[in-house]
C-alpha cells in the first residue's frame, strides 16, 4: 500500500513539474513579448529634436505631399537656433540614396539670397551643400531605415543663420511652405505616448506590428538585433542586420542558414533569401531596409517538448533561447513512453535527437538525425535522412562500445525469405515507396552462413526502412529503426553486457557523427531517463564540433 502510495506521489510530482515547466517557458516567452508592451515614451524632450533619423518627435505634424518619386512626404519645423526638416524618403540604402538627387528651394521675398537659395545633398548625404556648392556651416543631417515598406527617414537641421531673410517660402517636392507658417518646436504638442500592444504580425515588410516584441542584440558581424513571436500557427521572426545582404551571408559558412533548433535537439533548416525562404515549404519572408520578418509555419517545426530556440545553423550558441508557444498545444500527447520496433516511428516523436551533418556548410535542406534508446538488452536505433535519399545511406553502418576500435561492428543490410534464407545482395537503394524490412549481418565476419536459423549466421539485428516519394517519384526522405541484440554483441567482442557503458552509431554515407547513448539496463526505466543524457550527447558533440571546426 505504502509503495503504491508513493509511486501514485512520485507521478502526481512528475506531472506537476511537466506543468511548471510548460508554464514558466510559456511564460518566459509572454514576458519576452509583453516585456516590450509598455508605453512608447520618447526618450527626449517634448520641446525638442533629436536629429537621429528617428521620426517620433515629428509625430502628429502637418506633412506636405511630394510629387517627386524619391520622397513620400516632408515636415518642416524651427526653433530659435535651427529649421528642421524631416523628409521621408522612398526606397534607398547604403548605396543609394534617392533624395540626394533632389534639393530644398529657398525663396525669398526680395528675390535676393544668392548662394542660400538651396540646399543640396551630395555624397549620399553626408555632406549638405547650398546652391553655389558651398558647405552649410553648423548643418547636421541624419538617417535611418524606416519601420515602413521601402522608405527611409531623415532629419536635417539648419541654422537660422543660414537664411539671409525672415520673410521666405520653402518648396520642395513640389508643395511650399511659407515661413510665416514653419510651427515652432516648442508649440509643438507632442501626442501623448502610446502603448505597444501586440496584436500579430504581418508580413509585407512594415514592421511596426515588432513594437511590442522585445528585440535581442546581437551585434555580431552579420546581425543587429533579432526576435521571435511563436503564436501556435506560425514562427514568426524579425531580423536586422548590419549590412545590406549581410543575414543572407550569415554563419561559420557564409550561406545564410537558420535552424530552429528544439528541447530535443531537433533541427528545422532553412536558408535565407531577400525574397524567399529555402528549405521550408509554405515559409514567407518580407525584407525592407536591412530588416526581415519571416514566418515559418509551425507544422514545419521539428517536434519539441517546452520550447524551441533560433540561431545560425551548426553554431554552439543561439540568437533567441527558449521560445514557447503563446497557445499551449493541448491536442498533442508528448510524453514520451517507450520505443516499439515496428517501422510506424511516431514513438520517437518526443524522444531526443542528434543532427547529423552531411558537409560542414550545411549541405542542402535538413540534413539526418538519428537517435539511440535502450530498452533491457536490446538497443534500438532511429535515423530521418533528408539528404541522399535512396541512396545506400544506411549501408554500412556501425556500432561501437566504449569509444573502441576492437568492440566495433559494421552491418550490411540483407533480406530473409520465409523460409529463413538469407539473400546477401539484396536492393537497398533505387526503392520504390514504400516499407522494407532487412535484417543486420556483420560485414567483416566471412560467415557463409545462408539461413537466419543457423546458429552461426553473424545476425544482430533487425531493420526496418520507409522511402517517401512523391507521386512523380521524386524523393521525400528516407526513415528506419532497428534494432540490435546487445546480449549478442556482448558476447561477439567477448563482455559482459554490463560493461557496455557507451553505445555508439556511425552511419557514414551520412555524416561522420557518431550517435551516443550511454548504459545498459536490465530494464526499460533506464532507457526513457537516457533522454537527458541523449539531449547532453547532443549539446557536447556540438560544443565538440564548434572547436574542431
Amino acid at each position: 500500500m505504502d509503495k503504491r502510495m508513493r509511486e501514485r506521489g512520485q507521478r502526481r510530482y512528475r506531472k506537476a513539474g511537466r506543468k511548471f515547466r510548460r508554464a514558466s517557458a510559456a511564460l518566459a516567452l509572454t514576458v519576452m513579448v509583453l516585456g516590450a508592451v509598455m508605453p512608447v515614451v520618447p526618450a527626449r524632450a517634448a520641446t525638442g529634436v533629436v536629429v537621429d533619423g528617428d521620426p517620433q518627435e515629428w509625430s502628429g505634424v502637418d506633412t506636405q505631399n511630394s510629387t517627386d518619386s524619391a520622397v513620400a512626404k516632408w515636415a518642416v519645423m524651427q526653433d530659435e537656433d535651427y529649421v528642421y526638416f524631416y523628409i521621408q524618403q522612398n526606397g534607398g540604402n547604403e548605396y543609394g540614396m534617392p533624395v540626394a538627387n533632389t534639393s530644398i528651394d529657398i525663396k525669398y521675398k526680395s528675390g535676393e539670397g544668392g548662394s542660400n537659395t538651396q540646399i543640396r545633398f551630395s555624397y549620399m548625404l553626408q555632406e549638405l551643400k547650398n546652391a553655389w556648392y558651398g558647405d552649410i556651416n553648423g548643418a547636421r543631417k541624419a538617417y535611418a531605415p524606416s519601420k515602413e515598406a521601402d522608405k527611409y527617414e531623415i532629419e536635417l537641421a539648419i541654422p537660422q543663420s543660414f537664411f539671409v531673410e525672415d520673410d521666405y517660402t520653402i518648396t520642395y517636392g513640389g508643395s511650399s511652405v511659407k515661413s510665416a507658417d514653419i510651427k515652432n518646436v516648442k508649440d509643438h504638442e507632442q501626442p501623448t505616448p502610446t502603448t505597444a500592444v501586440y496584436q500579430g504580425i504581418t508580413i509585407d515588410g512594415t514592421f511596426t506590428d515588432w513594437d511590442a516584441v522585445a528585440k535581442t542584440q546581437v551585434d555580431d558581424q552579420w546581425i543587429r538585433e533579432t526576435a521571435a513571436v511563436f503564436d501556435g500557427d506560425y514562427l514568426y521572426l524579425y531580423i536586422r542586420e548590419k549590412e545590406t545582404g549581410s543575414a543572407t551571408g550569415s554563419g561559420q559558412s557564409s550561406n545564410g542558414k537558420y535552424t530552429i533548433y528544439t528541447d530535443l535537439g531537433r533541427h528545422t533548416t532553412f536558408s535565407l533569401r531577400k525574397d524567399h525562404i529555402e528549405g521550408i515549404d509554405g515559409a514567407k519572408v518580407s525584407y525592407s531596409n536591412q530588416q526581415y520578418e519571416i514566418a515559418i509555419p509551425a507544422t514545419a517545426v521539428r517536434q519539441y517538448k517546452e520550447t524551441i530556440s533560433f540561431g545560425y545553423y551548426m553554431d554552439e550558441d543561439v540568437l533567441i533561447k527558449d521560445i514557447a508557444n503563446l497557445r499551449e498545444d493541448t491536442t498533442s500527447d508528448k510524453t514520451f513512453h517507450k520505443i516499439v520496433y515496428d517501422g510506424k516511428y511516431s514513438d520517437w516523436d518526443y524522444y531526443p535527437h542528434q543532427l547529423i551533418q552531411y558537409s560542414t556548410s550545411g549541405g542542402r535542406g535538413n540534413d539526418a538525425e538519428a537517435a539511440l534508446y535502450v530498452d533491457g538488452t536490446t538497443l534500438h536505433g532511429h535515423v530521418l535522412s533528408m539528404l541522399h535519399m535512396n541512396e545506400r545511406e544506411f549501408q554500412p553502418f556501425s556500432i561501437r562500445v566504449n569509444e573502441k576500435d576492437e568492440t566495433s561492428v559494421g552491418f550490411r543490410l540483407v533480406t530473409v525469405d520465409k523460409d529463413g534464407n538469407i539473400n546477401k545482395d539484396c536492393k537497398v537503394d533505387n526503392l520504390d515507396a514504400g516499407t522494407y524490412e532487412y535484417y543486420l549481418w556483420d560485414l567483416n565476419s566471412g560467415s557463409t552462413a545462408d539461413n537466419i536459423n543457423d546458429p552461426d549466421a553473424p545476425v544482430y539485428g533487425r531493420m526496418y526502412l520507409t522511402v517517401r516519394q512523391t507521386a512523380e517519384g521524386e524523393s521525400i526522405s528516407d526513415e528506419m529503426e532497428y534494432e540490435v541484440d546487445l546480449e549478442k554483441l556482448a558476447k561477439h567482442f567477448d563482455m559482459d553486457p554490463s560493461d557496455m557503458k557507451l553505445i555508439q552509431a556511425k552511419y557514414i554515407n551520412i555524416g561522420d557523427e557518431w550517435v551516443s547513448i550511454a548504459g545498459t539496463s536490465t530494464g526499460a526505466w533506464l532507457g526513457i531517463s537516457l533522454c537527458g543524457l541523449s539531449v547532453l550527447s547532443v549539446l557536447w558533440y556540438r560544443r565538440k564540433r564548434s572547436r574542431v571546426v
